[in-house]
C-alpha cells in the first residue's frame, strides 16, 4: 500500500541499542502522516481545518529486534479510515524479514471544539472508507 525506508536512530533505542516499542508506534504514525500528505492532507492543511490525530490503543508484536543504525522499512499493510483510523504496519529489516507488526488506533480530534469527532466528510470523500 505505502512504505518508507528509515534507519534506526539514537533516540529510537534503549541502552542495549535495541529499538524501543514507542519508536515502532512513532514510525507507524509518521507513515500515516506521509499517507495523508500523499493524498493532499498536509499537517498545515489539517491545522487549518483545526484537525489533529489523537492516539488510541496499539498492539506491538516483535519477532526480531531492530538495532541502532540498522536500515529498515515500514509498510502500511492496512488502513481503515472511518470514525477512527485503524492501521496495521509491518517493519522489515534489510534482509526483507518481518521484524515487527504494529496495529494502531487513531481518532480525529477537533482542536476548535476540543473533542474527538467522526471522520470529517472533506477527508472521507478522498478515500475509500476501506483501504487495503
Amino acid at each position: 500500500m505505502i512504505c518508507k525506508n528509515y534507519v534506526v536512530a539514537g533516540e529510537d533505542v534503549d541502552d542495549l541499542m535495541v529499538m524501543e516499542s514507542n519508536a515502532y508506534v512513532s514510525y507507524t504514525l509518521r507513515l500515516l502522516y506521509h499517507f495523508l500528505f500523499n493524498n493532499g492532507f498536509t499537517k498545515e492543511k489539517l491545522k487549518t481545518l483545526h484537525l489533529g490525530l489523537q492516539e488510541g490503543n496499539h498492539v506491538l508484536v516483535c519477532y526480531k529486534n531492530l538495532m541502532f543504525t540498522e536500515q529498515f522499512f515500514v509498510e502500511m499493510k492496512h488502513c481503515y479510515i472511518d470514525d477512527k483510523i485503524n492501521i496495521k504496519s509491518c517493519f522489515f529489516n534489510s534482509k526483507n524479514e518481518c521484524c515487527a507488526e504494529v496495529t494502531k488506533e487513531v481518532e480525529w480530534f477537533d482542536y476548535a471544539r476540543r473533542e474527538v469527532i467522526a471522520a470529517p466528510k472533506q477527508i472521507l470523500q478522498h478515500f475509500n472508507t476501506k483501504i487495503a
